[in-house]
């Protein structure tokens, strides 16, 4: 009798495995359907009609999950303006987790892998995560410096604005997901040289979690996760790397892997539910 209760609890934990790891599997064939219907619309320059289109896009996803932005403008050097897409869960407590991902893209394509697979993963992450309080989303604005002309990523300085000090000091950690969706390795970036910051630790734990490999790698600031850092939001970039059709017209969407966006959703889900316990 033991012998067989024993195995039927076996059986079961391995039908919720596997149920698990088939539901993280259709967040990465869902995060890929996302980044179809902003890439279809084309390159999404900041400031562009194709950027505000994309970013209907992204808010109708947010709504199927019962979530509705504050949008932020976000003024651009050589005029007009981009545009911030801010979605907080409720809870009332205070602010545990950012997970920001930007929307904009050079001019040279459709900018799939840069960066609609961040944005295609941070709705899956949202829909992974639920109801959990303490968290916001932001799908940011103005980070291709190249387009701007700033040597600021204005979207993520935006954001870091809108937040109070008790905000800031509130938070364990924050993640830029940026080019997510192609590369034959998994690093977690930061601007610090002589070692990860606590969001970078928390991303290194969470994947080694989820049997996710990935090495810490630090950059002088190539995403959002410089302004966020340097604004008193210690933050970490995911990022699988090398992609030799960054901001070119072959970083198209057809390349990008499934697998590798559902590692990153899975990471990110775990770094954030162990940030908001």
């Amino acid at each position: 009798m033991l012998v067989r209760i024993a195995g039927c609890a076996c059986a079961a934990a391995l039908l919720l495995a596997g149920s698990s790891a088939a539901r993280v599997d259709q967040a990465g064939v869902r995060a890929k359907q996302t980044v179809r219907a902003i890439a279809v619309l084309g390159p999404r320059v900041a400031g562009s009609a194709d950027e505000l289109r994309a970013g209907r896009v992204v808010r109708a996803r947010f709504a199927r999950l019962g979530l509705t932005p504050v949008v932020q403008r976000v003024p651009l050097p050589r005029g007009g303006f981009s545009r911030n897409l801010v979605f907080r869960t409720g809870g009332g407590g205070p602010l545990r987790a950012i997970v920001v991902a930007h929307l904009d893209g050079v001019s040279a394509g459709p900018a799939a892998n840069d960066n609609g697979s961040g944005v295609g993963a941070l709705v899956e992450v949202a829909r992974e995560l639920g109801k959990t309080p303490g968290v916001l989303y932001a799908a940011l604005g103005a980070e291709e410096q190249v387009m701007t002309g700033s040597s600021l990523h204005l979207g993520s300085a935006r954001l870091l604005r809108s937040l109070s000090r008790a905000e800031r000091r509130s938070v364990r950690v924050a993640l830029s997901l940026d080019m997510v969706g192609w590369g034959p390795e998994l690093n977690v970036r930061g601007i610090e040289v002589r070692g990860p910051n606590r969001s970078s630790r928390a991303a290194l734990a969470a994947a080694r979690s989820v049997g996710v490999r990935a090495t810490y790698l630090p950059d002088r600031g190539l995403s959002d996760h410089e302004e966020l850092t340097r604004g008193g939001v210690p933050a970490a970039w995911i990022e699988w790397r090398w992609d030799p059709c960054w901001h070119s017209a072959c970083d198209r969407v057809d390349r990008l892997d499934t697998a590798k966006l559902s590692a990153v959703i899975r990471l990110t889900v775990r770094a954030v539910r162990t940030a908001t316990r």
